[in-house]
């Protein structure tokens, strides 16, 4: 509520009161309900979600009243339930023309998710009851704003039932939160305003110390400072901000945290029915980790918003999240992302179709995990949310069937987890790529520039990778199916950039032997979920080409010895995919003969990207064991991870050719881990950062695609943490490597590109000398990145 809304009173003709309530219903799938890594677990959930508001609004006064509950069941883990329920009241009052005093009220009963770094793995989910209240005022002084208020937040975790009857006592994670702070504008610069911000937090715990019987004080207090810009800044609107984070705690094994403070949320309409939001975020975290006082999330995405009619809407998010624990060595980096169609059946009642994917990649082994979700909401509201004549609501219009080829390469990425010796356990990542083609075909509708379709697919693969010790076990990934539903937005010129999310089922031949003992075969089709991003540009005649990256989870399955000798291990599979293809439209839509937006590539440009890859090493050492014979480990290392960087460049045309030069920056948590426990080794890799430079040679079509190859060379940052026997040995190496692959890039605005880029690199071998004895990595990465470039 904004200070110049405050000013407007209700119309004269007009009740002050106004009163809406509505409810929602939605049926979820989800393929892992306790977000592991192994041991997965779909399940069916129903979220009845009713919610009332009561508003009063008068001349100098608002007050808003809401309440709104959300009760989820499962069919098959009922341990699941819950019920959550908000109670919130805000209050504004103008005082005069310069200013106003603001407060309100919330408290909330909520579930902790499973995806909680604090989740204690009870029989249930733990319960939080949360009470918080604000005020303060705000308005003009001197002709620049200001605001000064009080945040007040206590938070009380109920105890958790656990295995064999006990309880998980979470007494110690109640807390009181304090935040005072302000907010003064200093300069006004026309599209906006620059301003300072200054808070004051104290976390205060009702035990001194936590149950860990560690002695661990967790009290702390501190302040965030920053200076910030409000207002236009080209064709973005919004806020940014710049600062520090410091935090000291109580326990004086922790000391002082400190961090740079990053704030950014910008809007940018794309035209008069599409905007896309840019979010970055950082803030310091409470955690019961042990050992860590708490821990930097760093958020970095976009939210896309697309209205084709009063009647249907679109929505897409992306979100990549690193959670930087201190005084531990732990980094999570979470990936989210989701699309969602609205259409309403008339004013009051809308049909939602929403898929969302999550995946949380850890330098510890086994915190990672995957998951995709597929939900439908019947909604209704007393309230009409659409108000439009039946010739502006959402029609169809040409549509059509498709088919195509495509080739490409396979990443299969398996996580085995399993007992080892008398109490211990492995878990660890296999991997290995191969080459891949596909033939598909689909049907699809035009609402405007939005694309609605379904496509079926066939693809041909032999992705698999075995392990050579004193067991000997591999998977070998066969042929696919998969069904799938496309939704996407399209240019003027015709090019398409879409998501796609859908069900695959892909035959794995896997085969397990221990010592001397009989092999265990298993041959069998598995069944998952898949999530994809991508983009078709015209070539003419009805011929598009078409690049595109998936990401697959299949369900797990065990495998291991004869039954009766020993526990089996489990075996989980996922796979990234990268295709390029060709696409023939049966009904082709007619094309200008003019494009709406022309682009010379040529000159300076710079962009941000986002990525996610796979890390590939093969892993040779001599293995000495103490309860089996001597041997030589042959495996290939394999995991996932994302990056965000930027690039800059220079480029050149002529005739339609394109050569350029580029370098490039880029952050990254792409890893693998081992861990053999309680006893064994226990090691990893992970690439923390990449520069370099490399050349693109392309080819314009169509007077703004690039399709494109690249080649260059790039140093990375790798950290190997490798402990056996006591002896651990941290080992930073910066490893050379030569990067090559390509892309398209095509105009989405007058000076603004989207880019779709894949490379491979293959680094120099590097070995790390243990103590015990030297392993050895020869490491190959596969990156998948989607960039926004703006020409100079």
């Amino acid at each position: 509520m904004t200070q110049q809304d405050s000013a407007e009173g209700a119309a004269p003709d007009a009740s002050p009161y106004t009163f809406d309530a509505g409810i929602a219903v939605t049926g979820r799938v989800t393929d892992n309900v306790f977000l592991t890594a192994n041991d997965r677990r779909s399940d069916v959930v129903t979220v009845l979600s009713p919610w009332m508001t009561l508003s009063y609004r008068a001349e100098d006064f608002r007050l808003n009243l809401e309440a709104s509950s959300e009760i989820g069941r499962f069919v098959d883990y009922s341990q699941e339930n819950y019920e959550d329920y908000f109670l919130g009241a805000q209050a504004q009052y103008r005082i005069n023309d310069n200013l106003f005093a603001f407060g309100g009220l919330d408290y909330e009963l909520v579930h902790e998710g499973r995806e909680s770094p604090d989740d204690v793995s009870g029989l249930r989910p733990t319960e939080l009851r949360e009470a918080s209240g604000y005020l303060g005022i705000g308005g003009t002084l001197a002709e620049r704003s200001f605001r000064l208020g009080l945040n007040l937040r206590d938070l009380d975790y109920e105890d958790t039932p656990a295995a064999l009857g006990t309880v998980v006592d979470n007494d110690d994670r109640d807390r009181r939160q304090v935040e005072f702070g302000g907010r003064m504008g200093v300069a006004d610069l026309g599209d906006g305003e620059v301003f300072l911000q200054g808070i004051y937090d104290k976390r205060e715990y009702d035990q001194p110390v936590d149950n860990l019987g560690l002695g661990v004080q967790r009290g702390s207090e501190g302040y965030q400072a920053a200076i910030g810009y409000t207002g236009s800044i080209g064709p973005l609107r919004g806020e940014v901000l710049l600062g520090m984070i410091s935090q000291s705690y109580d326990d004086p094994r922790f000391g002082t945290t400190e961090a740079l403070d990053l704030g950014m949320d910008l809007t940018m309409e794309l035209d008069g029915a599409t905007s896309l939001d840019v979010v970055v975020d950082r803030t310091l975290e409470e955690t019961t980790i042990s050992g860590s006082s708490g821990y930097i999330s760093t958020s970095a995405g976009v939210r896309l918003r697309h209205s084709v009619a009063p009647d249907m809407s679109l929505a897409a998010y992306a979100f990549l999240t690193r959670n930087d624990y201190q005084s531990i060595a732990r980094t999570d980096h979470l990936a989210e992302a989701g699309v969602s169609l609205r259409y309403y059946l008339n004013p009051r009642l809308y049909l939602d179709t929403e898929y969302d994917f999550r995946q949380r990649q850890s330098d510890i082994a086994g915190a990672d995990y995957d998951e995709h979700r597929v939900s439908l909401t019947f909604g209704a509201s007393l309230e009409p949310r659409v108000q439009a004549d039946l010739g502006s609501l959402a029609q169809a219009g040409n549509g059509g069937f498709y088919a195509g080829l495509a080739v490409g390469d396979t990443a299969l990425h398996s996580k085995v987890d399993g007992a080892r010796g008398s109490g211990g356990s492995l878990t660890a990542d296999f991997g290995e790529h191969a080459a891949a083609a596909s033939v598909f075909a689909g049907y699809r509708l035009h609402y405007g520039a939005l694309v609605l379709g379904a496509e079926a697919d066939f693809e041909a693969s032999s992705a698999s990778w075995s392990h050579a010790g004193n067991r000997n076990f591999g998977v070998e990934r066969g042929n696919a199916f998969s069904a799938s539903a496309v939704t996407g937005l399209q240019t003027q010129d015709g090019h398409l950039f879409y998501g796609r999310f859908g069900v695959v089922s892909a035959s794995f031949d896997s085969t397990y032997q221990r010592g001397g003992g009989a092999a265990v075969r298993d041959s069998a089709r598995e069944t998952g979920l898949l999530v994809g991003v991508g983009a078709e540009v015209p070539l003419g005649k009805g011929m598009s080409g078409r690049m595109e990256y998936q990401l697959r989870a299949y369900d797990d399955y065990p495998l291991g010895s004869p039954a009766g000798t020993a526990s089996p291990d489990n075996f989980a599979n996922v796979e990234s995919a990268i295709r390029f293809g060709l696409v023939y439209d049966f009904a082709p839509a007619a094309q200008a003969a003019e494009p709406a937006v022309t682009r010379d590539f040529a000159g300076l440009y710079a962009g941000a990207q986002l990525g996610h890859g796979t890390l590939q090493s093969t892993n040779t050492g001599f293995r000495p064991d103490d309860d089996a014979p001597a041997f030589t480990l042959v495996a290939t290392r394999a995991g996932q991870g994302f990056t965000g960087g930027a690039y800059v460049g220079y480029g050149f045309t002529a005739n339609r050719f394109y050569l350029g030069g580029e370098a490039e920056a880029e952050l990254s948590s792409v890893n693998w881990n081992v861990e053999r426990s309680p006893v064994g080794r226990i090691y990893s890799a992970e690439k923390t950062a990449t520069a370099g430079l490399g050349l693109r040679l392309g080819y314009v079509v169509n007077d703004n695609v690039l399709i494109y190859a690249r080649a260059g060379v790039v140093r990375s940052d790798f950290d190997f943490d490798y402990s056996f026997r006591g002896a651990a040995v941290s080992q930073s190496e910066s490893l050379d490597g030569v990067r090559i692959g390509g892309g398209i890039e095509f105009a989405v605005g007058e000076k603004t590109n989207l880019r779709l880029d894949y490379t491979q690199t293959e680094y120099d071998a590097n070995t790390v000398n243990y103590g015990a004895g030297v392993d050895s990595f020869d490491t190959t990465e596969r990156l998948f990145r989607i960039g926004l470039t703006r020409q100079f």
